[in-house]
């Protein structure tokens, strides 16, 4: 029997916003995440934790834009899906949100706990590893796990998901579209694993989780070629 989902009706904020109006906005909704958007269309996720980590310990002033520290690539399922086909998206992601769309269009978010409350057949110890991942290893909602197989070793000295300073990052959308290219100002680790700190093309800054449809430019392989990638000045 087809079972499908029920969704909250999201918070959203859009990509233009201060970031102590989305505080505040966080406060007065009582939600742990607000969904950032451009018109209806979801961009990026920001977290109580995000509002921590990237804003209160790195000084970014409260009157920048959410967009600069929200993350990007939100893991969305669609409106006609079936509970079960949520939870395979929270178990193979190790997420704890995840919108909800119709088309490009933002209609909701579930929560794992809203999950775990509809009584999927997913297995329980899925789901508790889900939950145990998350804790023990928090990521923020946007990011897309790293598989394993893009862990391993390439011929390169740099695995394909790590990065130096000042490289560079060009990411084809999914639906088409032009791609989007930055330079990445950040790494997580000295070891240069995501997620970055991309300032794009267009002047904006946000941190990202490279996903399958993003590529990495390493700028001292490219200068050693001869072809240098063109930096991404505001």
């Amino acid at each position: 029997m087809r079972r499908e989902i029920t969704y909250r009706a999201p918070v959203t904020v859009p990509a233009d916003s201060r970031i102590q109006q989305a505080a505040q906005l966080m406060d007065r909704a009582g939600v742990g995440s607000l969904i950032v958007t451009e018109g209806q269309r979801p961009v990026g996720i920001v977290t109580d934790r995000d509002m921590s980590l990237r804003v209160v310990a790195g000084a970014v002033p409260l009157d920048g834009r959410i967009d600069a520290v929200m993350t990007c690539g939100v893991v969305s399922v669609a409106h006609t899906a079936t509970w079960e086909e949520v939870a395979q998206v929270f178990v193979g992601h190790a997420i704890r949100r995840v919108a909800v769309t119709d088309g490009d269009a933002l209609v909701g978010v579930i929560t794992l706990d809203d999950l775990l409350a509809a009584g999927t057949d997913a297995p329980a110890a899925a789901l508790a590893a889900v939950a145990a991942e998350e804790i023990g290893h928090p990521r923020h909602e946007g990011g897309l796990p790293l598989p394993l197989s893009a862990l391993l070793p390439q011929t390169r000295a740099l695995t394909r998901w790590q990065a130096r300073i000042g490289d560079a990052i060009l990411v084809h959308p999914a639906r088409g579209g032009a791609p989007r290219d930055g330079e990445i100002l950040e790494v997580a680790t000295p070891a240069g694993d995501p997620p970055f700190l991309v300032r794009w093309s267009d002047g904006r800054r946000s941190y990202v989780y490279p996903g399958p449809d993003a590529q990495i430019h390493h700028y001292a392989e490219s200068a050693q070629q001869g072809s240098v990638p063109a930096a991404q000045d505001a």
